[in-house]
């Protein structure tokens, strides 16, 4: 009886404890284990986002409603409003700590070290260590120099503040069309006038006559954005020559037109040049031999300002194609490259030897973006190609991809394949053997782009572009704004009607001071329209090689000299200064002389 009485009061026991602890298996030692195991992953927290589902979130509003409608109000603190204002708070903190700690890094932090800027902010040259990399920090440059944005004072002044808006044709639309309209009217701003164009011609002619008069069995060139189409209104011009000799050896014996000997010959080409260019009045002193990887000559035109690059010919005869076929595929590209172009120029990020992106590169990148968009935006619709270049490099992570052009396609960097096979077969292909070539990864500068150039499948056209993560973040930023501007246009009221002068979508892009940009043009614009057949100077007074009445005179007095003469026609004929202005002549042509005699 005691027996029985004694395991009754066990049984009791352990069921009560069982209830209380359900885990613990009295009579299992390993049941109690796996269960106490399976309770503790049970109660790991995992924290999730807010329930997209409308449904649930609509269930768990209405419980929460019932809850306050029972009389059990609910703590102030923990209301979905008062928890959705905390979070808008807490990003807001964030988001100014974070600007505050980038405007707190010391100027040389936002230079790869070793770089020119970083050599110009940094008193002591110290190099880094061989085995460090050489990143930065990354952030948006505004416009410096003389595009610095203006004043507000200057915000009334036309040719200094968005003169492109001269040039917009329809005024109405949506955003998406407005920006387009005023992509289309920058391109047509910075499009070089006729009076332009013939400065430019006289420029040429004076460059040639140089080289064929210092080599004589050299021919020379015109090569760069005027021998495409791309020039802008202010663009350098580019010059090759062309030594056969040098040419026919190379083809003769393989041998690389970059070798060690063909530099040295290279080199007494240009320092000809140098000399000679120096002794012509109609350029400056000091021409500069650039020795770089392609050695150039460097002057400046004496009246007109413009920059003068002479090189020795090395085979960019295939770019120039690959630029032309690209301009007939794409209608849009020359306007997206003018604003892409200018949006770098403004900000110093063009200048290759800075670590910028040199025009064809920069056109090279338009079209990488463009072909990877695989036909997703009408071929007329430049606004949304546009957002889509911008968008495209700010989502790309340059530490881990590389681009090929044609074919389009993007491969990952440093790898390489391991099989000989696979190895030997992409040797066949030019484009992959390239690919080979140009995929390892810079151990120092991880974060380079890399773009295949398509006319020369083993050169990387963003192996020295080591400011590519500022272009990214200037990108970035330009595309936040366009979008925000896009959206107050849109929510302006009659926008399909009103004229709104006030909203520029490229501000965040080409916003910057025209003022000596449009000074520089009008000294070009004289020059071209004095040098032009029909302009009513008297070439017995001036001549073509910068001397008047046989004396030489400096580009600043041969100016006033033509101001005086301007001064005199327009005292004899009142309407000669608009005309002057519109790129005619004030006198009459010969065709007109005929009509008026006959």
């Amino acid at each position: 009886m005691h027996n029985k009485l004694q395991e009754r009061n066990r049984q009791m026991t352990a069921d009560l404890f069982s209830q209380l602890c359900h885990d613990i298996h009295v009579n299992d030692l390993g049941a109690t284990l796996e269960a106490h195991r399976a309770t503790n992953r049970a109660k790991i927290i995992r924290r999730v986002g807010a329930p997209s589902d409308p449904t649930v979130k609509h269930i768990l509003e209405r419980e929460l409603n019932d809850y306050t409608d029972h009389g059990r109000t609910c703590p102030p603190e923990n209301t979905l409003q008062a928890v959705k204002k905390r979070k808008q708070e807490k990003r807001i903190a964030e988001k100014l700590a974070f600007e505050v700690k980038v405007e707190a890094r010391k100027p040389w932090e936002f230079w790869p070290a070793g770089s020119i800027q970083h050599q110009q902010l940094v008193s002591s040259k110290q190099k880094a260590p061989i085995e460090s990399v050489l990143d930065y920090h990354a952030r948006s440059i505004n416009p410096a120099g003389v595009w610095k944005r203006p004043s507000a004072k200057a915000c009334n002044d036309p040719d200094s503040f968005r003169p492109w808006h001269r040039y917009l044709e329809e005024q109405g639309g949506d955003a998406l069309q407005r920006l387009g309209n005023e992509i289309t009217a920058f391109e047509r701003y910075m499009t070089p006038s006729s009076a332009e164009m013939k400065a430019m011609t006289k420029v040429v002619s004076q460059v040639k006559h140089v080289t064929s008069s210092t080599l004589d069995k050299c021919s020379c060139d015109v090569i760069g954005s005027y021998s495409t189409g791309l020039a802008l209104a202010y663009s350098d011009i580019d010059f090759a020559i062309n030594v056969p000799d040098v040419e026919k050896e190379a083809m003769t014996y393989r041998k690389s037109l970059n070798g060690l000997k063909f530099q040295k010959i290279y080199h007494r080409v240009l320092l000809k040049l140098q000399r000679s260019f120096a002794k012509d009045v109609n350029f400056t002193d000091d021409p500069q031999l650039v020795y770089a990887r392609v050695p150039i000559v460097r002057v400046m035109h004496r009246i007109t300002g413009q920059e003068i690059q002479v090189q020795v010919s090395t085979g960019t005869r295939q770019q120039q194609q690959y630029t032309l076929a690209y301009l007939a595929e794409y209608q849009t590209l020359r306007p997206l490259y003018f604003v892409i172009r200018s949006c770098l120029e403004m900000r110093r990020l063009s200048i290759t030897f800075e670590g910028g992106l040199g025009s064809y590169a920069i056109l090279m990148l338009i079209v990488n973006a463009l072909k990877h968009a695989s036909g997703r935006y009408d071929p007329h619709d430049v606004g949304s190609q546009l957002l889509h270049v911008l968008d495209f490099y700010t989502s790309s992570d340059l530490y881990q991809i590389g681009f090929s052009i044609d074919p389009p396609r993007t491969f990952r960097k440093g790898e390489i394949p391991a099989r000989v096979e696979e190895r030997l077969s992409r040797a066949s292909d030019p484009v992959l053997r390239g690919i080979d070539s140009i995929a390892k990864a810079n151990p120092r500068k991880p974060y380079l782009l890399c773009l295949q150039d398509p006319a020369d499948p083993t050169n990387d056209l963003g192996s020295k572009a080591y400011a590519i993560k500022h272009i990214q973040q200037t990108f970035a930023t330009a595309r936040k704004a366009i979008v925000r501007e896009m959206e107050a246009w849109d929510q302006r009221p009659n926008a399909t009607a009103a004229k709104h002068d006030d909203i520029g979508l490229l501000d965040a892009l080409i916003h910057g001071n025209y003022r000596r940009f449009h000074h520089d043009r009008q000294k070009i614009g004289r020059y071209g329209m004095w040098t032009s057949e029909e302009s009513g100077h008297s070439r017995r007074t001036f001549s073509a090689t910068g001397s008047y009445n046989g004396r030489k005179i400096s580009a600043r007095e041969m100016l006033q000299k033509i101001d005086e003469v301007d001064k005199r026609k327009a005292a004899g004929s009142s309407g000669y200064r608009e005309r002057v202005a519109e790129g005619r002549s004030s006198q009459p042509s010969s065709r007109d002389r005929n009509k008026a005699s006959s």
